[in-house]
């Protein structure tokens, strides 16, 4: 497999340890990494047992890359200078509609994750027959505000049990054993970015008529997405069908086991590669399924990059 030179803006991020590791699974051979931050604190990023410097990215000459993946938030004016020096850029963050090609001097923006993990589960599912209704309710972690959302939680769960203050720069509100109801300015029909953007990606899926409902919380645990999800029908569907589609499913993991041992925890997802899939719920007319899913939210868009570097690394 051909060489390539990979540039990672937020190596040290969540999602960027997430992408290194699961470089370092896969057969990629990189001709070079160059860890790129905006700190002018450079530090050591380990890969493959060794240690990478990091790059700041006003000094870093762009043309020593092939291709840069980004997961630093609100940096598009870094991201076009890279495209313009002709590198294939892949934005990570989500902070931009999804969209763009993959091609040098383009930047190409992924789903975020949650988006990522709702289009999983409906893939198989809406194979089975007309969709006319989406439900879905997304628990999300702190990560999804990388290392800044982290240390949120960390510092606030340490001020409560010390019985000091602790500043909430992060959320609106404080996170710690607090449940928000949702992150981000909403938009005027009171969705947030995040929710737009899972529900862009459903209706890419689903029938023009499908009615699309999304709403994203913001839950104080660490890692792992959860996603409790509605699924309706024109016509009745066996639920032998539903099992079958979904075991079926692309990186989807459905856990059949009784009783309570048989409810998946977001714990269950980190580190894997799966959207895990329990509790199904069958509406009483045949023509719905509810379902309970967990998947770690920085792996899957770390699984989308890799398989698009795989395919660069092949074309030279």
């Amino acid at each position: 497999m051909a060489h390539l030179s990979l540039g990672v803006l937020g190596a040290t991020s969540a999602l960027g340890q997430a992408l290194l590791d699961v470089i370092t699974d896969s057969p990629l051979r990189l001709a070079a990494l160059y860890p790129l931050t905006m700190s002018d604190d450079e530090g050591l990023v380990e890969f493959r047992g060794e240690d990478h410097p990091e790059f700041n990215v006003e000094d870093f000459e762009w043309t020593q890359l092939r291709v840069l993946v980004n997961t630093v938030p609100d940096v598009n004016a870094v991201l076009a200078e890279a495209a313009q020096a002709g590198v294939i850029v892949i934005d990570l963050t989500g902070a931009n509609p999804p969209g763009g090609k993959l091609a040098k001097g383009q930047v190409l923006s992924l789903p975020d994750p949650f988006a990522q993990q709702l289009a999983t589960l409906i893939a198989p599912l809406a194979e089975l027959g007309e969709v006319t209704q989406v439900t879905a309710t997304g628990l999300l972690s702190v990560s999804t505000e990388g290392q800044a959302g982290i240390d949120a939680l960390s510092g606030q769960t340490r001020a409560l049990f010390a019985q000091t203050e602790h500043e909430t720069a992060v959320y609106p509100k404080r996170i710690a054993y607090n449940v928000l109801g949702g992150f981000g300015v909403p938009d005027d029909g009171g969705a947030t970015a995040e929710e737009n953007a899972a529900l862009a990606l459903l209706k890419k899926q689903l029938p023009g008529d499908c009615t699309i409902d999304v709403t994203c919380v913001r839950t104080p645990h660490f890692f792992g997405h959860g996603a409790s999800v509605t699924v309706r029908y024109s016509a009745p569907v066996e639920q032998e069908a539903v099992i079958a589609a979904l075991k079926a499913g692309e990186r989807v993991f459905l856990l059949q086991v009784a009783g309570e041992a048989g409810i998946v925890a977001s714990q269950d997802a980190v580190g894997g590669d799966k959207v895990w899939v329990s509790r199904l719920r069958f509406a009483a007319d045949g023509r719905g399924v509810t379902l309970w899913s967990v998947a770690d939210n920085t792996r899957l868009p770390a699984l989308a990059v890799l398989q698009l570097l795989t395919l660069i690394a092949a074309k030279e």
